[in-house]
């Protein structure tokens, strides 16, 4: 085979590539195997619907103008036969809002920490407190007012949600 020869024969199998590959493209999208709705579903945990919560002296603590952050305190009771999942809040009137913990450290001292996930067992209830976990409101939009009801969300890891009323009151 002479050199010529080669380098014809390498030409026309790369046209030749070039010129099947919308042709294979299509037999290989129809033919990859596709998750079935059926699939897709039974792989996503996310639920729809209100979570079997109950709000119980929701309170919002009331902050001066220039404080651009508060608590959420109360008590959140569960009449579900699972856990409840929290891994959210939000209101209208903070840019964000944040699951917190309270700690104390091997000395004593308290401080606060952010969480992923507060857990309200099955039948049970979570305290929300100044000492204990809680709720927290951040970058304020506005100022709030002492008596004013808030509307707060919360969220859990399955994507149910629970929408609830808090006061503005002084500490």
């Amino acid at each position: 085979m002479s050199h010529p020869t080669s380098r014809r024969m390498l030409i026309g199998a790369a046209v030749l590539t070039i010129l099947s590959l919308p042709a294979l493209a299509q037999h290989t999208a129809h033919s990859a195997s596709k998750p079935s709705a059926t699939t897709q579903k039974s792989t996503v945990q996310k639920s729809t619907g209100t979570l079997p919560l109950r709000a119980v002296n929701a309170t919002v603590v009331a902050v001066p103008p220039m404080v651009k952050e508060t608590s959420v305190f109360g008590t959140l009771l569960n009449s579900g036969k699972t856990p409840v999942v929290l891994n959210g809040v939000r209101t209208t009137v903070a840019d964000h809002g944040m699951l917190m913990v309270t700690t104390k450290s091997s000395g004593g001292m308290q401080g606060m920490n952010m969480t992923e996930t507060l857990t309200i067992p099955a039948g049970g209830r979570l305290v929300l407190s100044d000492t204990g976990d809680h709720l927290m409101l951040m970058k304020l939009k506005r100022a709030l007012k002492v008596n004013e009801t808030l509307t707060l969300t919360l969220t859990s890891t399955d994507g149910r949600t629970f929408t609830f009323k808090a006061t503005v009151k002084k500490p």
